[in-house]
């Protein structure tokens, strides 16, 4: 192999090497249960929903967390859902009583963008698209 082979390789190499140190930079990193109740208790925490999410619809929602353990859904086909939200180490598990056994959520963030992710199955729920403190939809129990 010449001179001028080797050092593209090691060029190449080079690069390859720095560009997985930016992907494995840009990764999620899981909100710890300090960052999620300072992010969602006392908010309106409002989100774009995939199919995936637990009303299997997509479209824009909003979700208030008093921060006294309930929870205020007002899902993307505006239908309102009650639940009991407990934070359990870097998951968010609420039990909807209009949509009972709903597996916990884990949030990650890469950048400016947070994702609510299904700690079962691995999917992406939603994407939090902003936060309002208090009940900033007057959303009623």
């Amino acid at each position: 192999m010449s001179k001028r082979a080797r050092a593209i390789l090691a060029l190449i190499g080079t690069v390859g090497i720095g560009i997985l140190g930016v992907a494995s930079a840009a990764r999620a990193a899981d909100l710890a249960e300090a960052e999620i109740k300072a992010l969602i208790w006392g908010n309106s925490v409002y989100i774009e929903t995939s199919a995936a999410s637990v009303t299997g619809k997509a479209g824009q929602g909003v979700i208030y967390y008093p921060g006294d353990g309930t929870a205020l859904y007002k899902t993307p086909t505006a239908v309102m859902w009650h639940g009991k939200t407990e934070i359990k180490g870097n998951t968010v598990c609420t039990e909807w009583k209009e949509r009972p056994g709903t597996a916990c959520s884990r949030y990650d963030k890469v950048g400016d963008t947070t994702s609510i992710i299904d700690s079962a199955s691995g999917q992406t729920r939603a994407k939090i698209l902003k936060t309002a403190a208090g009940n900033a939809e007057k959303l009623a129990p």
